[in-house]
């Protein structure tokens, strides 16, 4: 059973996939920092810098997009295309490849589509393949390529959807079918065509009129994005508690699936959503490092800027006969949990997932197949190595937008994003030695040293007998004083006449 349910409130948009009423994604849209993925612009090239060989592109953003040599359509040496769900990326032809300094010169026009999000620092990036998605095609007007999705794996159906594509296929374009298009009439593919390609005209016709960077098309609002995306037959039921967007969604069915409008429903009780659903707690089980398995054992995600490394434990399930059965469970449990996180969480890149060491090479097998098997409901396209002696295995993932953590999350103002802090001792230990190199540069007679509480119970109790040794040594006064709003790490030291802070 999958069922989509929606959130829609003024600040943000939430929209949740559920696979037997669980969650399994959830996409997240905030109005103060909406996706712009999809969206086609006419930009002005700011800079070519052929040691990356990439543009920096002038859209009428704060900050520009980048653009590499690979994603310019009509530059020799790009070959193949890989087709996915939507998109079309080129393989690039073994032989040398022109340089990007050869193709764009600075303030030369191009129109660009964004095909990933600011992530961090980094500016949007941008393809000059423009993919206009429709509700069964997915038109692509810059190659001449014809593809069909993976996902159709019945060749008579592929057959016949290539011959349909060839018949109503428009001079020049290329096209890709969607697994939508699957037993679909060749009337209902080519009003698809004819929808998708007077917005490609629309916005060939734009980026003629207009000057300087503009938007030439905006993609879809989310929720009308995710109905032609993602509600097709396979979804048994969508829920959505806001009338306007309940009433959108009815009016785009009426074009493109009608049959598919019994299956929506308003949610219009007082009860929030997302708590009838029960979404809400697996949301903040999402955002925390452990999760545990039915067994016992538990899982740690750990995100780093590099990579998301996963480690598997047995905790306290200790199985009923031997090591290696017991081990083998808790792995075979935690790639079923570790795949729903994978997607839910919606980590990217490299992926090290850290499994208990097994014995048998068996068991390593039938681990890396219930992995894929897990893996195999992700839209995300993923890779999957074997396991090594150590019982690790590489995975990479897909991803365009930012994971859940840093969508719902900000670095800690306290620990600055490093999750941890000195210790007391640590910290007790550095106002020790700063006090001594103070005191070898001011003649000041009596000081008062402020720091956190916990910092200051211990240079009053445990390392009393410290402080009043370098008091003693130094002739000095030293009196600690706590500060409750003051970080760990702070220490701040005064005059106890003038109440002014003292600098080495």
């Amino acid at each position: 059973m999958k069922e989509i349910v929606i959130n829609v409130t003024s600040l943000e948009t939430r929209i949740a996939l559920m696979e037997d009423k669980r969650l399994v994604e959830l996409s997240i849209e905030r109005s103060e920092n909406r996706s712009v993925v999809g969206n086609i612009y006419k930009g002005r090239v700011d800079s070519v810098v052929p040691g990356i060989q990439a543009a920096f592109i002038d859209i009428g953003f704060e900050k520009n997009g980048f653009l590499y040599v690979s994603d310019i359509a009509g530059a020799e040496g790009t070959g193949d295309f890989d087709f996915e769900e939507g998109t079309a990326k080129p393989r690039a032809r073994k032989g040398k490849q022109p340089g990007i300094e050869t193709i764009l010169k600075k303030n030369q026009s191009i129109m660009v589509q964004v095909s990933k999000d600011t992530l961090g620092t980094k500016g949007v990036r941008l393809t000059n393949y423009v993919t206009l998605p429709g509700r069964y095609i997915v038109l692509m007007p810059t190659v001449k390529h014809l593809g069909v999705s993976r996902k159709i794996e019945n060749e008579k159906e592929r057959d016949r959807l290539k011959k349909i594509m060839q018949e109503v296929r428009q001079p020049g374009v290329g096209m890709i079918t969607r697994t939508a298009a699957e037993d679909k009439s060749k009337a209902e593919l080519h009003a698809d065509i004819k929808y998708l390609m007077k917005i490609w005209q629309k916005s060939k016709n734009k980026m003629e009129s207009m000057k300087g960077p503009c938007l030439l098309h905006e993609d879809l609002t989310p929720v009308l994005r995710l109905v032609r995306d993602t509600f097709t037959n396979d979804i048994d039921k969508l829920t959505i508690d806001d009338e306007q967007e309940y009433g959108r969604i009815l009016n785009f069915l009426d074009n493109f699936a009608p049959s598919l409008k019994k299956r929506c429903k308003l949610h219009n009780v007082k009860k929030p959503i997302f708590e009838k659903f029960e979404i809400e707690p697996e949301i903040q089980k999402a955002l925390n490092r452990k999760v545990y398995l039915k067994s016992g054992g538990h899982i740690c995600i750990d995100q780093t800027e590099a990579l998301v490394a996963i480690d598997v434990n047995t905790g306290r399930f200790t199985g009923s006969k031997h090591l290696e059965e017991t081990v083998f469970k808790t792995n075979l449990e935690a790639a079923d949990v570790i795949a729903r996180q994978v997607r839910l969480r919606d980590l990217g890149g490299i992926i090290v997932i850290d499994f208990i060491d097994m014995q048998y090479e068996r068991n390593r097998r039938e681990l890396i197949k219930r992995l894929q098997d897990a893996l195999k409901d992700d839209r995300a396209k993923t890779t999957v190595s074997e396991v090594s002696e150590l019982g690790m295995i590489e995975m990479t993932r897909k991803r365009v937008k930012h994971n859940l953590i840093k969508a719902l999350s900000q670095p800690c103002p306290y620990c600055e994003g490093m999750g941890l802090v000195r210790s007391v001792t640590t910290m007790t230990a550095t106002v020790l030695r700063q006090l001594e190199n103070l005191f070898c540069h001011t003649k000041e007679k009596r000081i008062i040293v402020q720091v956190h509480p916990d910092v200051a119970r211990r240079l009053r109790h445990e390392s009393k007998e410290l402080l009043d040794d370098i008091a003693a040594r130094f002739d000095r006064e030293i009196q600690v004083e706590s500060v409750s709003d003051f970080h760990i790490h702070d220490i701040k030291v005064v005059s106890a006449r003038t109440r002014k802070e003292i600098t080495v």
